[in-house]
C-alpha cells in the first residue's frame, strides 16, 4: 500500500457500519477523503466529495462495466462485492452508454415522469385506502414499498397480480448479507423475476405494446436490435432501482417526520413545500449508499495512486455530508439549498430514473400528511436493515392513526385498479 493511502477496516455490509453511517461517513470524509479497505477483496473507499465527484467524472479511468462472469482485475460493475446480474445501462460506459440513455429517457425524462403523477397518486391513494379505516399501517410494507413497486411493474408491463411478490423480493435483496444462504435464496428469487421478464420477450416482439419491455424489443443501439440478454440486463437494473431505493428515502423521510413533529406540521401547513424538501431528505437519508467503479488505467485519487483492474466505492452517502459542501451536515435543514447532494450519482451516470423517485416522493408524503397526519411509529416495532451496504433502509415501519374514510374505487386487486386507469 503507498504510504499516502490510509489502510481502514472499514466494511459497508457491517452491523457496525448500520448501526450509525452517519458518524462513520462524517469521521472518513474528514479524516481520510480516500482510504483502502481490504474487505470484499480489496477496494480503494472515496468519501470526500470533491475526490468523488473528480472519479465519477472520468469513466474512461473509473468504468462502471460489468463483465460476467466476474473477474478479478477486469471490470466488475457499480456493486462491491460484485453481483452475479449485469445492470445497463448503469454498467456500460461511453460512448454506447450515451446512446442507450438518449434511447430510455423516452420513459424517463422530466415529461414522462409527469405524466405519471397521476397514475402514481391512483396507487397511493388505493395503499392507503387498504389500511385508512383500521387505523393501523405498516408505512414500508403497506405504502412505501408498494407504490414505487407498482408504477414501476405498470411502466415494465410485468403482470400486476404478482406485484407483492416481485416487491417482496426486490425489498429483501438490498437487506441481505451478501455471501449467505439467505442471500443465495433471495437472489434466486430474483432470477426467478428475470426468468418472468424473459418468458414476456418473444411475446412483446410479436406483439409489442407500450411498455417498457415492448419499446426494449424494439430498440436499436449502433444500427442493430438490442439481444434478449440485454433486454434482461436493463430489467436488472430498472426494476431494483425503480422500487427499494424510492422504498428507502420514503421510509426515511416519514421516521423523520415521526420524530420531529414541527417539521411535519411545516409541511401538513404548506404541503407546497414537499417538492423542495426532496433534495435535503436525499442528502442525509441517502438511499443507495455508493456505486463500485474499476479502475482502467494506472491512476491517482486525491494523490493517492491507484493500479488498474482496483475496485473503487464511491460513498454518496459521505460525500452527502462532506462539511465543505454542505454546513452542519449531521442535521436534516428544510431550508437548505441542497441541489448538489450526491444521491442520484453525479456524473454521466446519475440516475435515470431520479424524476419518476422525486415524483414518488411528493405524491406519497403528501398522501401520508393530508390523510394520516397523526400518523405515529409502534414504539420498538420499526425495523432497519441490518446491512445498508446497497441501501439505506427500512425492513418495516409498524405506524398508527386516527381511522378515516377510502376516498378512491372498492377495488381488491391492483389488477382491478390498473384496468380502471386504463
Amino acid at each position: 500500500m503507498p504510504d499516502t493511502a490510509p489502510e481502514v477496516d472499514f466494511d459497508h455490509h457491517s452491523a457496525e457500519y448500520a448501526s450509525d453511517p452517519w458518524a462513520t461517513n462524517i469521521a472518513m470524509n474528514t479524516r481520510c477523503p480516500v482510504a483502502h479497505s481490504s474487505h470484499h477483496g480489496g477496494f480503494w473507499l472515496v468519501t470526500g466529495f470533491q475526490q468523488v465527484s473528480e472519479v465519477a467524472h472520468q469513466p474512461q479511468l473509473f468504468s462502471s462495466a460489468h463483465e460476467l462472469p466476474n473477474k478479478p482485475g477486469r471490470p466488475q460493475g457499480t456493486v462491491v462485492p460484485a453481483s452475479s446480474f449485469r445492470g445497463l445501462p448503469l454498467e456500460i460506459d461511453p460512448p454506447e452508454f450515451l446512446e442507450w440513455r438518449k434511447a430510455l429517457n423516452v420513459f424517463f425524462s422530466p415529461t414522462a415522469a409527469r405524466k405519471l403523477r397521476p397514475r402514481i397518486a391512483q396507487y397511493a391513494s388505493w395503499c392507503v385506502d387498504q389500511h385508512i379505516e383500521s387505523g393501523e399501517i405498516d408505512l414500508v410494507m403497506d405504502l412505501s414499498n408498494p407504490v414505487p413497486a407498482l408504477i414501476t411493474l405498470d411502466i415494465v408491463g410485468l403482470p400486476m397480480d404478482d406485484w407483492r411478490l416481485y416487491a417482496d423480493v426486490v425489498h429483501a435483496l438490498v437487506y441481505t448479507h451478501p455471501g449467505t444462504p439467505e442471500f443465495d435464496r433471495v437472489e434466486a428469487g430474483f432470477a426467478q423475476l428475470i426468468e418472468t421478464v424473459r418468458e414476456l420477450i418473444p411475446k412483446r416482439r410479436a406483439n409489442p405494446g407500450d411498455d417498457f419491455i415492448s419499446f426494449l424489443t424494439q430498440l436499436e443501439i449502433g444500427g442493430r436490435k438490442i439481444s434478449d440478454e440485454d433486454i434482461l440486463a436493463t430489467c436488472n437494473a430498472v426494476i431494483p432501482g425503480g422500487v427499494d431505493t424510492t422504498t428507502a428515502l420514503l421510509a426515511s423521510t416519514l421516521d423523520h417526520l415521526d420524530r420531529n413533529r414541527a417539521d411535519r406540521r411545516r409541511l401538513i401547513d404548506s404541503p407546497e413545500l414537499i417538492p423542495g424538501t426532496c433534495d435535503e431528505f436525499l442528502r442525509y437519508f441517502t438511499p443507495v449508499m455508493g456505486a463500485g467503479r474499476t479502475v482502467m488505467e494506472d491512476a491517482e485519487i486525491g494523490g493517492c495512486p491507484v493500479k488498474a483492474g482496483d475496485r473503487v466505492l464511491l460513498s454518496w452517502a459521505a460525500a452527502n455530508l462532506d462539511a465543505r459542501v454542505f454546513p452542519q451536515p449531521d442535521a436534516v435543514d428544510l431550508d437548505r439549498d441542497a441541489r448538489k447532494q450526491a444521491a442520484f450519482g453525479i456524473g454521466v451516470h446519475r440516475c435515470i430514473g431520479r424524476h419518476i423517485a422525486r415524483m414518488d416522493f411528493e405524491v406519497v408524503i403528501g398522501e401520508v400528511l393530508r390523510r394520516l397526519p397523526d400518523y405515529h411509529l409502534v414504539e420498538g416495532e420499526a425495523e432497519r436493515y441490518s446491512t445498508v451496504g446497497q441501501i439505506n433502509g427500512y425492513v418495516k415501519m409498524p405506524a398508527r392513526f386516527t381511522p378515516g374514510p377510502r376516498m378512491g374505487p372498492h377495488v381488491e386487486t391492483a389488477t382491478e385498479l390498473h384496468s380502471l386507469m386504463g
